[in-house]
C-alpha cells in the first residue's frame, strides 16, 4: 500500500530525528505490546508547514501484523507517539495544515467516516435560523 504522504508538503528529517523517531515510536504505550523487533519504522517525513510534526510508518517484518502509520510530535520532553493507526490519522490530534503537508483526510466536524450528520451535530444545529 503507496504511503499518502505528498513528498512536496514535507521535509526529510535529518538522521538524528530519524533514529529519535524511531525509538519514540518503539518505546511508546501505542507499540508496547508488539515486539519492537517484529516491525520496522520507516518513510519518516516531517511537516513543511510545522516540523514539529512527524508522519511514519510502521512496517511488519513477520506475518502476524499489519501495516500501520504514526503521528508524532515533537515537545520539550522529545518526540512522542502521539496517535497510531490506518484510518483517520491525525484526526482530532495535528492542526489542519499539518494534516494537508501529510496528505490525511479527517470527515469534516459534526459528520461521521461515511459522511452523515452526527446525532451531536444535528442536536447543535437544530433550531437555527437557515
Amino acid at each position: 500500500m503507496a504511503s499518502p504522504v505528498r513528498a512536496a508538503d514535507t521535509l526529510s528529517p535529518s538522521p538524528e530525528d530519524t533514529s529519535a523517531i524511531a525509538r519514540a515510536v518503539k518505546s511508546s504505550e501505542y507499540t508496547s505490546a508488539v515486539p519492537a523487533d517484529d516491525y520496522e519504522v520507516t518513510g519518516t517525513v516531517l511537516a513543511a508547514s510545522d516540523p514539529t510534526w512527524a508522519y511514519t510508518e510502521l512496517n511488519p517484518t513477520v506475518e502476524d501484523y499489519d501495516r500501520a502509520e504514526g503521528v508524532l510530535h515533537h515537545t520539550t520532553g522529545g518526540w512522542q507517539l502521539v496517535q497510531l493507526g490506518t484510518y483517520e490519522l491525525g484526526c482530532g490530534v495535528a492542526p489542519a495544515d499539518v494534516l494537508d503537508d501529510f496528505g490525511l483526510e479527517c470527515p469534516p466536524p459534526g459528520t461521521d467516516a461515511a459522511g452523515a450528520t452526527t446525532p451531536d451535530a444535528a442536536a447543535a444545529t437544530e433550531g437555527t435560523p437557515a
